[in-house]
């Protein structure tokens, strides 16, 4: 059960998603009962058009001041431009693998540093993540947020492959290693930035078990 405050909060960030082609999604340690009453808001808002730099200050200003209002913490370390706002095109290019092709086949390099993550490859990873991670959907269009997270799913499977020591489709239990932990050691938001075990396995397996090939869905828009 999500605890009132954080309840009112969710509410209020469904509040800002003005693209009735889009949708909003919320995810980090407010999608998963972990937070602090102090711990930010991860929020991912999708629409059909790019925000011109007026409207995507104006979204930034609006999440900033919900922080501000509710006494939460704000997490900048991947700049709000980057993170907060992605078109339905971008999300179907994350969503097939578009944000891992430049190192297809090798575990893919975390840099802690503004410029990697300030970066499009970067950009397309985090909303891969997001969409493959426990989070909650706030309002807008559920027809494609469900095409795009099943793309999602089946491309985790894709990309498990891929970084897999053999041909053919690997084991449940590889997948989720390749998935989980890089060769090196690497883990979390060092790696692919997975946090929560049980539930990669079940995107893992429900990617497996589905057979289309990875592509960008058709999205089709509300009326």
């Amino acid at each position: 059960m999500i605890p009132a405050p954080a309840l009112t909060i969710l509410l209020e960030a469904a509040g800002l998603l003005s693209d009735a082609g889009g949708y909003v999604l919320a995810y980090g340690s407010h999608a998963t009962g972990t937070h602090q009453p102090t711990s930010d808001l991860d929020l991912l808002y999708t629409g059909d058009h790019p925000l011109d730099d007026a409207a995507l200050s104006a979204l930034t200003a609006a999440v900033v001041a919900l922080h501000h209002r509710h006494g939460l913490d704000l997490d900048e370390e991947v700049p709000y431009p980057v993170k907060l706002y992605a078109t339905g095109d971008q999300v179907d290019q994350a969503a097939a693998l578009a944000g891992f092709r430049p190192s297809w086949g090798t575990p893919p390099p975390t840099v802690r540093e503004t410029w990697f993550l300030s970066t499009d490859a970067f950009r397309l990873r985090l909303v891969f993540n997001v969409l493959t991670s426990p989070h909650v959907f706030l309002g807008g269009n559920i027809t494609a947020y469900h095409q795009q997270v099943r793309c999602a799913e089946r491309s985790a499977a894709a990309l498990a492959q891929s970084l897999t020591a053999h041909d053919g489709p690997p084991t449940l239990q590889e997948a989720w290693a390749a998935l989980w932990q890089a060769p090196d050691g690497r883990t979390g938001k060092d790696y692919l930035g997975y946090l929560v075990a049980p539930h990669l396995l079940s995107v893992l397996t429900r990617g497996l078990t589905d057979h289309q090939v990875p592509d960008a869905p058709r999205r089709q828009l509300s009326r």
